[in-house]
């Protein structure tokens, strides 16, 4: 999943993410303040890319999180992949957060991206992957349902200002 790769017509340099990157995963959540307004009804905090960086799930800890950043040649981060080993069971994989810059949708980037998370876990020894998406994000959820995920639960849960009912789907690898 490290290194450079070849993505369409576009070169990118993906790498794990520290602390050290967090006033440029700010400026991309920034830039994607679309999808915080979907999710929390409010433009993003001014802590929001640390949370990407830190925040955990109950009973896990940060060396279960990968948080990767994918850069064009321009050394701009133009997306970010979060996400958790081993939850909530063993070889289940929770992609917690996958987010575009807006100028870098619509020309597959997802889906490619999608393809070297799903080969990555699987060489990790992974059997599943788990997303989460907000009913109200019906893009979000058309994509993946076309990465072949399939809804197994409904769950009821807030984010910033807003109640959602969260749609689970899982895909078996």
């Amino acid at each position: 999943m490290i290194g450079n790769k070849i993505i369409g017509q576009y070169e990118y340099n993906i790498r794990l993410l520290s602390g050290d990157d967090e006033i440029n995963v700010q400026a991309l959540c920034e830039r994607c303040s679309d999808f915080s307004e979907l999710i929390e009804g409010r433009p993003p905090e001014k802590d929001t890319g640390k949370g990407i960086l830190f925040d955990l799930p109950p009973n896990k800890e940060l060396k279960d999180k990968y948080v990767f950043g994918v850069y064009k040649e321009d050394d701009i981060l133009i997306a970010v992949v979060d996400i958790i080993k081993d939850y909530k069971i063993t070889g289940e994989w929770m992609i917690g957060l996958l987010m575009i810059d807006p100028s870098e949708r619509g020309n597959s980037l997802g889906r490619k991206l999608h393809y070297l998370i799903k080969n990555w876990v699987l060489e990790e020894h992974g059997k599943l992957l788990r997303i989460g998406v907000v009913e109200e994000n019906y893009r979000g959820y058309k994509f993946w349902c076309e990465m072949g995920y399939v809804e197994v639960d409904r769950v009821k849960n807030t984010y910033g200002n807003k109640e959602h009912t969260v749609i689970i789907m899982n895909l078996f690898l």
